[in-house]
């Protein structure tokens, strides 16, 4: 390690581990751009946050619990500083409360990667409370905390940016994005096996979560018997519907698969499903899913949203439709199936679009943009 080489510091609670791509996608491009990353990691922050989710009232209480390890984090990064002040502190997510506690000890410049809303992800899109209610108020003032606290705000998609800088109130130049991308995606595009029996060989893989639309797409393979379905994921409910649509045209996979077998999944599927939920949040986003089907090759039909037309329109690679449309997305699978050929050049042109819009140079490019625009807002302040 150069101890005289500018670097940053990463601090804060991030997940790590197959499932949590975000973080190692940030490190990878920062030093892609030839910025060394050090970092302070204090895991036991961000435990638990499903179970929170599940019950956001236990949101406040927990605050508090973890206000220990929350300064063990801050006299860490307290001493790191004092050793060689770093261009800068990033904080992955989960950073809702870390960044404030860090900003009351450091004028270093802190980039939070706020990546998922607090209020937009509990109240918006999965409805576990009421607009309006005491715990929703709360969850929108932890987010504006966190971001007013930060000097550089990022999200994944420049929709996604500006709806975080009118929920918090802030000025919409606190906030950046970062597109999402997939530091464990193959070198080349992942070989097709063949099919040579008629049918579409479709993968789903997610949560189930509301934006993932799955009943959408569950209700339209019901129309058609052509497509068999890979289900890897979503919830009880979700997947016992499955089983009562589909019968033998389903494959039910676990929950959650490790990487190398998602990889042997997506060898075996000729077209992946996106999202296909109605929420403000669906609108808005690039799943993780779209980024990793395209890394391998493999084509998408998925919901026409803002967020994915603004670097996917005209990319050959996704099939569109409109959210929540269980008809349309029907006849656009029947019109694949009459039409292997559409397929097969979608596919040709999948790899193209996670090179030119999510591979590690593309984040390195923006990460260079960022930091510049970071260094011009400290001396502007100055």
């Amino acid at each position: 390690m150069n101890p005289t080489r500018a670097h940053v510091l990463f601090a804060g609670a991030w997940d790590e581990g197959p499932g949590y791509p975000r973080t190692r996608s940030l490190r990878a491009g920062l030093e892609a751009a030839g910025i060394e990353v050090r970092q302070c990691h204090e895991p036991g922050l961000g435990r638990g946050k499903q179970a929170l989710l599940a019950a956001p009232w236990r949101l406040p209480a927990a605050f508090w619990q973890q206000r220990r390890q929350r300064r063990r984090l801050v006299e860490r990064v307290r001493a790191a500083v004092a050793a060689q002040r770093p261009r800068c502190l990033v904080v992955p997510y989960p950073g809702h409360t870390v960044v404030p506690a860090l900003r009351e000890v450091t004028d270093v410049p802190i980039v939070l990667d706020l990546f998922l809303s607090a209020y937009d992800t509990v109240v918006e899109d999965r409805q576990l409370v009421r607009p309006g209610s005491l715990v929703a108020h709360w969850l929108q003032r932890l987010d504006t905390r966190a971001c007013a606290a930060a000097d550089l705000v990022l999200l994944d998609t420049p929709c996604n940016a500006a709806y975080a800088a009118a929920l918090t109130g802030l000025s919409p130049e606190r906030f950046g994005w970062l597109p999402v991308g997939d530091p464990d995606a193959p070198a080349a595009p992942i070989p097709t096996a063949p099919a040579g029996d008629g049918r579409l060989r479709l993968l789903f893989f997610g949560t189930g979560v509301p934006l993932h639309g799955l009943d959408v797409l569950l209700d339209a393979l019901a129309y058609v018997p052509e497509v068999e379905l890979t289900l890897v994921g979503g919830n009880r409910y979700d997947r016992a519907q499955a089983r009562a649509l589909l019968g033998n045209r389903l494959r039910l996979e676990p929950v959650f698969v490790d990487r190398a077998r998602l990889q042997e999944l997506l060898a075996q599927s000729q077209l992946v499903a996106g999202v296909f939920g109605r929420s403000g949040k669906a609108q808005r986003v690039v799943p993780f899913k779209v980024v990793h089907a395209l890394a391998a090759g493999r084509p998408v039909v998925t919901a026409d949203t803002p967020a994915l037309g603004g670097w996917l329109d005209g990319c050959g690679a996704v099939f569109a439709v409109p959210a929540g449309d269980v008809r349309t997305l029907a006849r656009r699978l029947q019109a694949l199936v009459a039409d292997a050929t559409q397929v097969a050049a979608a596919a040709s042109q999948a790899r193209a679009a996670f090179d030119r819009h999510f591979a590690v140079p593309c984040l390195a490019r923006r990460w260079r943009e960022l930091l510049l625009r970071l260094d011009g807002a400290q001396v502007e302040a100055a």
